[in-house]
């Protein structure tokens, strides 16, 4: 099974200039700049032309719930249209939602106020945010499948902000859910609701094509972060915090490509493609630096 990650186009906390945990003028859940939504028009050219190529067996996407790649997302689909995305409650950024920055000695789930060295502004501790609910969703990509279990929010607001090594467990859970889907016994499939069903039987009239094979290939549009973490356990990466001694650092709107083999005794995943941007012009290319990916991690922090 081949597996297509995109990274979402750049968004407002991205073209920050500390898009951080700790910047206080970051948003909770943002939209995208100018540039990203030029990066999304392009996105939607590239799926457009190789739909009945490259990416002829994709018969199902996977979205974050976080409004950058919700309109990603649609983007990717209005040049695939498989009438199959979907909403992965599990594919989020680092961090959660929340509004402010961390604060002091809470770990984001309380502390004192202190100030933060980039914007030299005093900052509270953050505060939880639900997300955006299905009705919300569907507003931004009313094609989208919303599980009912994120109906009014995705994210726990008691917990504040989730910690890099939450984030590396999120992961993998996200890991064997690939490869279940890979061996054919799973993946976002095995529990639907009612409305879920529903909504499966309206978009499956709009599918681009009648015989898919039984496991098609899988497109997922997440975050930054995710992605390296994800990407470093299905390799097999040993999980650490801080400092990280490599990165698989992604451009806004860029596309990775792997390969997951279940054919042998044990599970195989091969990185076939890495980062390409090739369908956005080079003056519309943002992010994917390695100093803001390792900020990330040493701060625990990302936009």
């Amino acid at each position: 099974m081949r597996v297509f990650i995109v990274r979402h186009a750049q968004s407002e906390n991205n073209a920050l200039l500390s898009p951080n945990l700790d910047n206080p003028s970051r948003q909770s859940d943002p939209s995208l700049t100018k540039k990203g939504w030029t990066q999304c028009a392009n996105l939607t050219k590239c799926f457009t032309t190789e739909a009945n190529g490259r990416y002829k067996h994709v018969n199902e996407m996977w979205t974050s719930p976080m409004k950058r790649c919700l309109l990603t997302a649609k983007a990717v689909e209005d040049g695939l249209r498989t009438g199959n995305a979907r909403v992965n409650g599990e594919i989020f950024e680092h961090g959660g939602c929340f509004e402010g920055g961390r604060g002091g000695g809470g770990g984001g789930k309380g502390g004192d106020a202190k100030t933060s060295a980039n914007e030299n502004k005093t900052t509270a501790a953050a505060t939880g945010r639900p997300g955006m609910g299905r009705d919300e969703m569907k507003q931004v990509f009313p094609d989208v499948i919303v599980p009912e279990a994120l109906k009014n929010g995705w994210w726990d607001t008691k917990r504040g902000v989730e910690t890099v090594p939450e984030a590396q467990a999120r992961a993998e859970r996200v890991a064997e859910s690939l490869w279940k889907r890979a061996r054919g016994s799973g993946g976002l499939k095995e529990k639907v609701d009612e409305v879920e069903k529903e909504e499966e039987a309206q978009q499956a009239k709009k599918r681009k094509v009648d015989d898919e094979p039984e496991v098609g290939d899988l497109v997922i549009v997440s975050h930054g972060m995710f992605t390296d973490i994800l990407l470093k356990i299905l390799v097999g990466v040993p999980k650490s915090t801080g400092r990280q001694m490599g990165l698989f650092c992604s451009q806004n709107a860029g596309i990775h490509a792997i390969d997951l083999d279940v054919a042998t005794e044990e599970n195989i995943c091969g990185l076939v493609q890495f980062n390409d941007v090739r369908h956005i012009p080079e003056e519309a290319r943002t992010g994917g630096s390695v100093f803001g990916l390792d900020e990330c991690y040493v701060s625990e922090g990302s936009a």
